[in-house]
């Protein structure tokens, strides 16, 4: 599981099919809407939407908003700060965009390479 040892991944189906990549150091400003999205329903949605595929490499991105529609005022937020199209992480809530845009709200984060989290805490 990529997301316990740290590093990438792109994951791909309903998140069994997992290829580990190699390590990039980027920077990423998130926005964390104060309310989740039910993994679920995004998935019951999606499959009675017919699958579709997501214009900005979320195909759950169409099916959360229609799960949870005040994900799209937060979206916006972040599109406005930035000036960049967000993209949801996995079936929501949180929005990124690749880039540093600290401000009031945002949070701004760096990649970490594996394990490093991990040792930090030994």
């Amino acid at each position: 599981m990529g997301w316990v040892r740290g590093g990438r991944a792109l994951v791909k189906g309903i998140g069994e099919e997992i290829q580990r990549l190699n390590y990039e150091e980027k920077i990423f400003t998130l926005i964390i809407p104060p309310f989740g999205c039910s993994t679920a329903q995004v998935y019951e949605t999606w499959d009675l939407m017919g699958h579709p595929k997501g214009s900005n490499g979320n195909d759950l991105e169409e099916a959360a908003l229609k799960v949870e529609p005040r994900l799209k005022e937060w979206k916006s937020a972040l599109e406005e700060h930035t000036g960049q199209i967000p993209r949801l992480a996995g079936s929501g809530s949180t929005w990124f965009v690749e880039g540093s845009y600290p401000g009031k709200g945002f949070i701004v984060a760096r990649t970490t390479q594996e394990n490093e989290i991990l040792n930090q805490r030994n």
